[in-house]
């Protein structure tokens, strides 16, 4: 599937392309740092695959697993991440990478777009803009989200049972979630896609989410539209 999403980070940062193995990342930055997280990637891959070797439920499950206080650190957030989120901790993955390599540029530069299968990491100085994607013909190029301008990073994470690979119990055509937690929104955003069956079920979705710590949600299932939070639609 091409990436069309990615064709709008044209901006004053540097934007270019960092791929190992699974992990595709699109990154904006105020300098190229290609090679170190490249290295970083490596290295946060083989963390991962230590441990499931070694715990193979991590992967497996579809469910939050017991906490392990002598996992790494990217281990350790992905399944508190996964509890709070109520799915298993590789629902989490993507915002995890996200969040942890725009984490490593936030040390050289004010601000970064990380953005990994559709999961993003933003930090900016102005008030942030994003466009939503769907392939659904009700709101296709017709949504875009400007959230108030913040110190702190934003996750923004999608999930869908039309879009992409990752596997998805419901059949929303978008589920986004927006909070300061790029590995917990990416964990909520799989588990409000589940709750999606039909249009009725934006509102338990949108009830289920608002419960949590999150900034703010979007969910779309055909011709029906849900919005909950600080944010709006320009």
């Amino acid at each position: 599937m091409k990436r069309i999403y990615r064709d709008v980070f044209r901006d004053r940062l540097k934007n270019y392309e960092m791929s190992y193995k699974e992990t595709n990342l699109y990154i904006s930055a105020c300098k190229d740092m290609k090679i170190e997280i490249f290295e970083y990637v490596r290295r946060l891959r083989a963390v991962l695959d230590l441990y499931i070797s070694k715990r193979k439920e991590f992967l497996t499950s579809l469910e939050p697993i017991k906490f392990d206080k002598k996992a790494d650190s990217i281990v350790k957030d992905m399944i508190k991440a996964s509890k709070k989120a109520s799915v298993g901790p590789m629902a989490c993955v993507a915002g995890a990478f996200a969040q942890y390599v725009g984490n490593i540029i936030l040390k050289e530069c004010n601000e970064c777009v990380v953005e990994n299968g559709g999961d993003i990491f933003l930090k900016l100085d102005t008030q942030p803009t994003v466009g939503i994607y769907t392939e659904n013909k009700f709101f296709k190029d017709r949504i875009t989200i400007k959230l108030n301008k913040s110190k702190k990073p934003f996750g923004i994470c999608a999930s869908s049972a039309k879009i992409g690979p990752s596997l998805s119990k419901g059949r929303a055509d978008l589920a986004v979630i927006i909070a300061e937690d790029a590995i917990f929104a990416d964990g909520l955003a799989t588990k409000t896609a589940n709750m999606i069956v039909n249009k009725d079920d934006i509102k338990k979705a949108i009830n289920f989410s608002k419960e949590k710590d999150i900034i703010g949600c979007l969910f779309i299932k055909d011709d029906a539209l849900g919005v909950w939070g600080d944010l709006s639609l320009v």
